[in-house]
């Protein structure tokens, strides 16, 4: 009977071929076709062929996996010759199916792989085959698997492998190294700010999900990593007898899921005030003879800062607001033997008020700032600095100040004017008189 269906499949599939289809149907008669074949494979083998064969479809790339991160599971099919195939792929446990791709074979309408879905395809003849391939990901802890089932294999006809396959997996928690690390410094508590103290006392939290041990690096770079290896298992350390200059301190926990960031603390190390030095003093805020103003731009150039201060030391002048100036171009002055210093500055300052103090610095010694010292730079009067007197900060003195510069500016547009308009009168005179000229001599 199993004999008879076959030769009325094989009849069928002929009369499929013989019949004179509009081009638009021969996808249909082809799909047909290759319905029939794969029917005559799988449901009228011979009882003998049901036992035979070597052939498999299993999966792999099972194993422990972390929740939320991807794997790859696949499919393949092996063992034997086969020409054609079919099976049942199933995906168990706590996962998500990100893709499922099905492989190269030619797969019967609707029979594609797909989870839970019954494939059935056919292929040129070879002995291996990726039936799909399928990335995972884990959404909790647990285990579970990818299967294959209602395996058959075929070669020309016969049957030639029954035998399916899965893989397990096992899905942990993702691993949580510690966040990072709150510091702050009893001593030296504004990174933005400078201190004269040399000992440095610093400490920190561990992270809220706990740490094993920290490791950390003191040094003068903003960005340096500590090595993975445990230095300490406290969290505070103390740094003594510093150097005048800027410091970092980096730290990075560690527990048993790896380590954290770092955090980078910033320290800065001013030389200490010494008492007994002798406070520097601004004597005079001037011009140099050679000064220049520009109205256009509203800039002075040429003025000289002259004081005094303990011999040997260098002079930190703090201008506010600030003049900027290249500390190449303009080194800090040095006290001379007769405990006098000067700074000239030819770069082209803006009109306005500002404010001077200065300090004396040697090695981690300084003395103490001297007194604010207030001057006005100015455009008028070909340029001038004018010390301005706390009775003179006034409002009224300033709209004063301000409106002389304006005028200064005014008249030198009126004369430029002037100048203009003087020139073109010449001019008119000129040519009247060469006017009268010609008359005389020509009648």
């Amino acid at each position: 009977m199993i004999q008879d269906s076959r030769f009325k499949i094989q009849d069928l599939r002929f009369k499929i071929q013989d019949l004179a289809l509009p081009s638009k149907y021969k996808l249909l008669r082809g799909l047909l076709s290759l319905f029939l074949i794969l029917e005559s494979i799988f449901l009228f083998l011979p009882p003998s062929a049901l036992a035979a064969g070597s052939g498999y479809i299993s999966a792999s790339g099972g194993g422990t996996k972390t929740a939320g991160s991807n794997f790859t599971v696949s499919v393949f099919a092996g063992g034997t010759t086969f020409d054609s195939l079919q099976g049942k792929i199933s995906v168990v446990g706590p996962v998500t199916i990100v893709s499922f791709y099905a492989g190269s074979a030619t797969w019967l309408p609707g029979k594609s792989p797909a989870n839970n879905n019954q494939f059935v395809g056919i292929t040129s003849a070879r002995s291996s085959l990726t039936v799909a391939t399928i990335t995972l990901r884990g959404t909790s802890t647990g285990s579970g698997y990818v299967s294959v089932s209602g395996v058959r294999l075929a070669y020309s006809g016969s049957e030639v492998g029954t035998s399916g396959g899965s893989t397990s997996f096992t899905i942990i928690p993702a691993p949580t190294p510690p966040g990072s690390v709150a510091v702050s410094s009893s001593t030296h508590p504004n990174q933005e700010k400078s201190y004269d103290s040399p000992d440095i006392k610093l400490s920190w939290k561990a992270p809220s999900n706990g740490a094993n041990g920290y490791s950390y690096v003191f040094d003068s770079k903003n960005k340096t990593t500590p090595p993975t290896k445990i230095k300490t298992t406290k969290t505070a350390v103390e740094f003594k007898g510093n150097k005048v200059g800027t410091y970092y301190f980096h730290i990075r926990p560690n527990n048993s899921d790896g380590w954290g960031p770092t955090t980078h603390f910033k320290i800065t190390v001013v030389p200490q005030t010494d008492q007994s030095l002798a406070i520097p003093a601004i004597i005079e805020i001037t011009t140099t003879d050679d000064h220049s103003n520009d109205l256009d731009h509203g800039t002075l150039t040429g003025i000289k800062i002259t004081g005094t201060g303990p011999a040997g030391y260098n002079v930190e002048l703090t201008i506010t607001p600030d003049w900027e100036l290249d500390s190449k171009k303009y080194p800090a002055p040095i006290i001379g033997a007769d405990g006098t210093w000067q700074l000239i500055v030819n770069s082209p300052i803006a009109a306005g008020y500002y404010q001077l103090v200065v300090r004396a610095k040697k090695d981690s010694q300084a003395t103490s700032p001297s007194p604010t010292v207030g001057f006005e730079v100015s455009v008028a009067e070909g340029g001038k600095v004018t010390v301005v007197l706390s009775t003179d900060e006034t409002e009224a003195y300033q709209i004063a100040q301000a409106n002389q510069t304006s005028l200064v500016a005014a008249q030198k547009s009126k004369d430029r004017n002037f100048g203009i308009a003087g020139l073109g009168l010449i001019l008119v005179i000129f040519g009247i008189l060469f006017y009268l000229k010609r008359q005389l001599i020509f009648g």
